[in-house]
């Protein structure tokens, strides 16, 4: 009698086990039936194909303006300056004066010259009259003249040398900054400004890879760019250097913009862009398509949809990429004409991903 109670208890557990138990795999086996039945979520993205189009190859270097001509200004000789002008940023002309040295001795010794040239011409008459007259020698007349050489080429040497105590133009230009003084003594050859031509033109100094240059002649057009443009504009290759540099490896180029003398300052930095290779046709797809990654880039190629499944799946492409052309990016490699790539939600793909596509795919595919 005392083992029924037990013998009861036992069982009616094991009737709320196997109850439970049934309930938990009525439970699981729904949720399995609900899963199947409401099917594999799809990814929403837009796509676009990928275009053909003309792409040519591009090389950028940083480019210099330099005027047409340009000097710096030095004095020639020592000397106290007397008087000085011209102003800073001044356009000066061709042989203007810009600045004399104190010449006061020079002027006293010229004059010295000239009195002894006078005296030397009258011995010269003098004895050439006495040869006339029988009273004289050749001998005298010939060391007259001599005299009378002497005198005129010392008279020269101290021109010269007025005239160079007097510092003028080479051409037409504009002056740089004014640091000099009335009564400044000056030694030879002290830097005293710069001179820069006034031109419609100006020269822009390049240098680019030997490969590079290699492929550039006189007469090619390249596109300048920055500084004080407000737009870009087209110099013309005018020189390249006879030999590269045995550091860099890179060549020295001059090309000539024409119509912007007065934008561009000498000096000033502007960026240089030329062609590097011939035109060829590549793929272009919009720059949303392509994930950078670590171990490369990437598009996701969206294919038609399979036997079975609702809609197309994603397909990670490996690609080789090439420059930004716009809102768009040159495919050099991976790709082929028309295939379509998610652009716009792309980045919720993985390989196989299902996707949907958006309304947007034609927006996507005329960018």
């Amino acid at each position: 009698m005392q083992r029924r109670p037990l013998v009861i208890a036992i069982v009616a557990i094991v009737v709320v086990v196997a109850a439970l138990a049934a309930f938990k795999y009525w439970r699981v086996s729904s949720m399995i039936a609900a899963a199947a039945a409401f099917g594999e979520p799809a990814e929403s993205v837009q796509v676009a194909p990928a275009r053909p189009i003309t792409w040519q190859a591009e090389a950028s270097a940083a480019g210099t303006v330099v005027a047409r001509q340009n000097v710096m200004l030095r004095n020639e000789l020592s000397g106290t300056v007397a008087t000085v002008h011209f102003r800073s940023g001044q356009v000066v002309e061709a042989g203007q004066p810009l600045l004399e040295l104190d010449t006061r001795t020079e002027r006293a010794e010229l004059r010295s010259a000239d009195a002894d040239i006078a005296l030397a011409r009258l011995t010269v008459e003098r004895t050439t009259k006495l040869v006339e007259m029988k009273a004289g020698t050749q001998a005298e007349v010939d060391r007259a003249v001599a005299q009378l050489a002497q005198a005129e080429a010392r008279r020269d040497v101290i021109a010269t040398a007025i005239a160079r105590k007097v510092l003028r133009a080479p051409f037409r230009g504009r002056i740089g900054l004014r640091d000099v003084h009335p009564g400044q003594y000056l030694a030879e050859g002290t830097e005293l400004t710069t001179l820069e031509s006034v031109a419609d033109s100006v020269y822009v100094d390049f240098r680019l890879p030997q490969e590079t240059a290699a492929r550039l002649a006189p007469g090619a057009g390249v596109r300048i760019a920055g500084g004080a443009l407000a737009a870009p504009a087209t110099a013309t290759v005018r020189a390249i250097d006879a030999r590269a540099d045995e550091a860099s490896r890179t060549v020295r180029i001059r090309a000539e913009v024409e119509g912007q003398g007065e934008v561009l300052k000498p000096g000033a930095f502007v960026d240089v862009t030329i062609a590097a290779e011939a035109p060829r046709a590549v793929l272009a797809v919009p720059l949303a398509a392509v994930r950078r990654a670590a171990y490369g880039d990437h598009v996701f190629v969206i294919g038609a949809p399979a036997a079975g499944d609702k809609g197309p799946r994603a397909e990670q492409r490996f690609v080789r990429t090439g420059p930004v052309v716009g809102a768009d990016i040159v495919i050099l490699d991976g790709l082929a004409a028309g295939e379509r790539v998610a652009t716009e939600g792309s980045f919720k793909l993985r390989q196989g991903s299902l996707v949907q596509v958006t309304d947007g795919e034609a927006a996507a595919g005329a960018g």
